[in-house]
């Protein structure tokens, strides 16, 4: 069956079915034509699921609140007889798990000055986001699945965020609370055990995790198979190995990494905010910083959007 394009829009491609979310590029009818947008729906599996229905309201009510050039705008919500969908802008960029294989087919690493750029870009992103605030005060924005499929790099150098469907912000409603546990390795140990919902405090472990990943091209644990990495990552922690040696970074960003990776969330930074600040304080003298021009080996400009974990 083809992809069911929302009345008023026309189907341009369908990019994909995940776990929760099946999502396609569509366009918006009239004369001239409207802007492509993301389209969202539930997957099959998700359709009659709580849990699905929890993380498409859930992303509907976090892009509503959170309003920031990193995240999607919310163009419509909606529901038809093929079940409720989203409409959204798309963000342009490749993801971090995309440039990351776009260098290693030429051979060779990210730039190092591309790793900084990134890294700290990042970082800076992910704070403007947990400090953002409205009429009623702190949103406290969570996204609740970081990782390096959902960490886009922008054709101008920006860092932007999609897939929010485990996102959680001030005043959700209790009901919409499911036992998200985000992406190992990415996901803080004490979220993926259970122990605790997704958090601003393990946004900042996944996102310094799929920063680490991103930053050496390297594993993050010994282990392959679910459970086992879950074991490694609670018992044993991330294995570092890798970012210790990372040219691109100083000595002092990557302890600051890796110092945000602590296994006990009471040791870890308690926001990106503190991150940054460590990882600034960490930066060579004339190292680009804040307002360093764009860095080359930039990828090409392209469309990504979030597939749906």
């Amino acid at each position: 069956m083809p992809y069911p394009a929302p009345d008023g829009t026309e189907l341009l491609e369908h990019l994909g079915t995940g776990a929760t979310f099946d999502v396609a590029l569509v366009r918006l009818g009239g004369q001239p034509p409207g802007p492509a947008l993301v389209c969202k729906r539930l997957a099959p599996g998700a359709l009659h699921e709580h849990a699905g229905r929890a993380a498409m309201v859930r992303e509907a009510k976090a892009l509503a609140m959170a309003r920031h050039p990193a995240l999607p705008a919310l163009a419509r919500v909606g529901a038809d007889r093929h079940g409720p969908f989203l409409l959204e802008s798309r963000r342009e960029g490749a993801s971090l798990r995309e440039v990351l294989d776009g260098w290693r087919g030429r051979g060779r690493p990210p730039p190092a000055s591309l790793v900084v750029h990134v890294v700290r870009t990042a970082i800076e992103t992910l704070a403007e986001l947990q400090e953002l605030e409205d009429a009623g005060g702190p949103i406290r924005f969570v996204h609740g699945d970081l990782g390096p499929d959902h960490v886009l790099l922008g054709p101008l150098g920006d860092v932007g965020l999609v897939d929010l469907g485990a996102a959680r912000f001030r005043g959700m409603e209790p009901d919409l609370e499911t036992a998200d546990r985000g992406t190992l390795p990415f996901v803080a140990p004490e979220i993926a055990r259970g122990e605790s919902p997704p958090t601003q405090r393990g946004d900042v472990y996944a996102m310094a995790a799929t920063l680490a990943s991103f930053a050496t091209g390297a594993q993050l644990t010994r282990a392959r198979e679910q459970a086992a990495v879950l074991v490694e990552i609670s018992e044993a922690g991330l294995c570092l190995d890798a970012l210790a040696a990372a040219d691109a970074l100083s000595p002092g960003q990557r302890r600051a990494l890796a110092a945000a990776l602590d296994r006990d969330p009471a040791r870890r930074v308690g926001s990106a905010r503190a991150l940054l600040d460590a990882f600034d304080a960490a930066s060579p003298r004339g190292e680009p910083g804040p307002d360093a021009a764009r860095p080359a080996g930039l990828p090409s400009a392209k469309t990504v959007d979030a597939r749906g974990a």
